[in-house]
């Protein structure tokens, strides 16, 4: 989805936005029950000019599109609750975590639990509310006006932003079963589902948030799978991450579901390497090659979206995002 120029802008991600768990933790650090991290999130957007027609590939065509920041301050308290002597149920854990996030147009408090009842599995559940704003031609918080298809800016406090979320994580290292340094070929998979949207809208209202465009109320889902390598190195994880996101139902944006087609199923696929620098500190990088909309006519304004049929999915190079993390403690 294309988004307009600006300084700086937010992405949310209910999830994972681009970095991926750390799936061996030093055994000093499980000791401790209380967690604090702080991750700062940078992306860069080049511009790919839209093409009409068809399933195609659109090429980059400027140096610049946009950009996005977004820092959030996370306290964790991990429980254990063993389920039993085996040794794969007896670090079984729950763990509460509450977190800040901050970007130049939004603040949103967040609240989630995790229950681990093994080491390869994770279920996820979580909420948060947030308040936008919007700096000049920085877009925090939106709604579409169905008549000349602008997006018009909206009250912070009379218009938060909800979203209720649960998921499911599956994660494996082949190091648990082969040992050696170089033994680690680890897997992730997970599964959100996300219910989300803008209070006081009316009914199928479309709404911007964070600088995202094209947004509905409703039940979304996401699905991520990675694929790496983990190394005794400074670059400690290089591979490959595959994304799918999309509504459940197309009916959340009325009836401009007939052209627009709500459905859609977003796909990246995004090489990605992780660096540690030292015990508490790590660096994630993602070059993101991912698929939107490709609509049968041109547009004049993004809103116009809404009214113009969907052909096929158009591929471009989306972004080069940046994910760096500090462990307090």
């Amino acid at each position: 989805m294309k988004r307009n120029k600006m300084i700086f802008m937010a992405l949310i991600t209910a999830m994972m936005a681009f970095t991926v768990p750390i799936f061996a933790e030093d055994e000093a650090e499980e000791k401790s029950p209380f967690g604090l991290k702080l991750v700062t999130d940078f992306a860069y957007y080049p511009k790919s000019d839209v093409i009409t027609g068809g399933t195609h590939f659109a090429p980059i065509t400027g140096i610049y599109d946009s950009v996005e920041i977004r820092t959030t301050l996370t306290a964790s308290y991990t429980l254990a609750t063993p389920l039993g002597e085996n040794f794969l149920l007896k670090d079984a854990n729950v763990a509460f975590k509450g977190g800040l996030e901050l970007t130049p147009v939004s603040i949103r408090p967040k609240l989630s639990v995790d229950f681990t009842p093994v080491p390869f599995l994770i279920f996820s559940a979580g909420t948060s509310i947030g308040w936008g704003w919007n700096i000049g031609s920085i877009e925090g918080l939106c709604v579409l006006n169905t008549v000349n298809y602008d997006y018009e800016k909206l009250s912070t406090f009379s218009h938060p932003y909800y979203d209720f979320w649960a998921g499911a994580t599956f994660q494996f290292d082949t190091g648990a079963i082969i040992k050696g340094d170089w033994t680690h070929v680890v897997i992730l998979a997970s599964y959100t589902t996300t219910y989300s949207g803008i209070a006081g809208l009316d009914d199928y209202s479309v709404y911007e948030w964070q600088c995202s465009k094209g947004k509905a109320r409703g039940l979304s889902y996401e699905f991520q799978g990675v694929l790496g390598y983990q190394m005794p190195l400074p670059l400690t994880l290089a591979g490959m991450l595959f994304k799918v996101t999309g509504y459940y139902d197309g009916a959340v944006y009325g009836s401009f579901d007939n052209t627009y087609d709500g459905d859609f199923a977003e796909i990246s696929i995004s090489p990605l390497a992780r660096f540690n620098f030292g015990d508490k500190d790590e660096l994630t990088c993602l070059f993101d090659f991912s698929s939107q909309r490709s609509f049968e006519t041109e547009y004049s304004k993004p809103g116009e979206k809404l009214i113009t049929n969907v052909t096929g999915r158009e591929w471009y190079f989306k972004r080069i995002a940046f994910s760096w993390s500090h462990k307090f403690m």
